[in-house]
């Protein structure tokens, strides 16, 4: 039997399988080139995923690059900028504080030409040093800020002793240039009644009573207002030492002054009852003697003191407050922007400015001439408006508004209208 016979006689019910066997195996292929395919595709697809990732990376690296060249120049540019700035914050505080040194040294010599009161000039001396001890002591820390701490020690003690400066040389005059105790305690004994008792806490400094006689009264005040004066010249240094060392424990800190979390706050706030009291006593001395030294005008003179301390003190808080201000509203994102340092920066810059005109303010407060034999105050009561013709202007004016409004003239010399 042939094969074909034989294929005609297979069964009708194998066929069907045998179908199957065909679909399977087609569809066994189909899958294997699918999967063939996707394979493919998944491939090209993470090659191009990496490129795409890796020309991404190019991209923001150059982006990078770009940021970083472009803020290396900005910060040059800056750099550049401040560097010439301070140049000019430098020439300029240099040529302020030569030419306050300059006119308080011929000052000062004139002083020494005309030396015929030596125990009162030589406090003169002392208290015109201030201008040049503040100008240079301030350009130094302008220049050299790491030096800043030190040279602040020095000008803060200067201060203080100005301040007890003044007092002796008060007491100097009335001692008529003569360290005589007892002549100042006797002028101030005439004014027992204006005199006001002094502090109960200084009661154990006392010889005697207060309330004995007038003459103890006198002695004790006098010795007030010296205890009061010598105490500044004691604290002040020590706060600015005090100052210098917490700011070096904690150069890190950012609080401002006034905030009661920082140290420095107490130590300002002793200081300002140190300075407080040493001008209370200042001011009680002068007030009881005042018409004894009104010839020598001893409240110009303590004016410009006032004022020198006033500068470094009140100015410095004023410009504080600005620069914190400043950085809560402007600077909270600039990190090189410190509020302190800014500070201290710009109260030198002023500092070196104003001692300039203190310098000439000093030139005609203190004039040598006061301590020539003979010297005679000038009776002169005219007042700066008088010496340039104000007052004649003003009596100008309200003749010529009058004669219009009156239809009448003002004869000034008969005092009489004149139709």
């Amino acid at each position: 039997m042939g094969p074909e016979e034989r294929n005609r006689l297979t069964p009708i019910h194998e066929q069907p399988q045998t179908g199957r066997a065909v679909e399977r195996a087609c569809f066994v292929g189909v899958s294997a080139c699918l999967g063939s395919v996707l394979v493919v595709l998944f491939v090209q697809l993470q090659v191009v995923s990496r490129q795409v990732r890796y020309e991404q990376q190019e991209i923001e690296e150059l982006q990078n690059e770009i940021r970083n060249e472009q803020k290396g120049q900005i910060e040059q540019l800056s750099e550049q900028v401040q560097q010439e700035q301070s140049i000019t914050a430098y020439q300029l505080a240099g040529t302020f504080t030569l030419l306050a040194s300059l006119i308080t040294m011929f000052h000062m010599t004139s002083h020494l030409r005309h030396f015929r009161e030596p125990f009162i000039q030589r406090k003169i001396l002392a208290i015109l040093m201030m201008v040049p001890i503040y100008g240079i002591t301030s350009f130094v820390s302008l220049v050299a800020p790491v030096l800043r701490g030190y040279v602040d020690i020095i000008k803060d003690f200067y201060e203080s002793y100005v301040i007890y400066q003044f007092l002796s040389f008060l007491i100097a005059v009335l001692g008529k240039g003569s360290n005589n105790r007892d002549a100042v305690v006797d002028l101030l004994a005439r004014h027992a009644d204006h005199l006001k008792p002094p502090m109960k806490c200084l009661k154990c400094c006392f010889h005697e009573d207060p309330h004995e006689s007038d003459r103890a009264l006198a002695s004790a005040v006098l010795l007030e207002s010296q205890i009061l004066a010598m105490q500044f010249v004691l604290v002040r240094p020590l706060t600015s030492l005090s100052s210098f060392v917490v700011d070096m424990l904690d150069e890190d800190n950012s609080m401002p002054t006034w905030d009661p979390r920082y140290p420095r706050f107490y130590i300002v706030m002793i200081q300002n009852v140190s300075v407080f009291c040493a001008f209370a006593g200042l001011l009680k001395f002068y007030h009881a003697v005042h018409e004894d030294i009104e010839w020598c005008r001893p409240w110009p003179k303590f004016l410009c003191i006032k004022g020198v301390v006033f500068m470094t003190f009140w100015q410095g808080l004023a410009i504080s407050l600005l620069a914190n201000a400043a950085e809560d509203k402007f600077g909270a994102n600039d990190e090189d922007f410190d509020p302190r340092e800014w500070t201290a920066r710009i109260q030198d810059m002023l500092i070196c400015v104003e001692m300039l005109f203190f310098s000439l303010a000093h030139f005609f407060t203190f004039p040598t001439d006061e301590w020539e034999e003979g010297y005679r105050p000038s009776e002169s009561s005219a007042r700066f408006g008088d010496k340039i013709a104000l007052g004649d202007f003003v009596s100008d004016v309200k003749y010529v508004v009058g004669s219009r409004k009156s239809g009448n003239y003002h004869d000034e010399e008969n005092g009489k209208i004149l139709p």
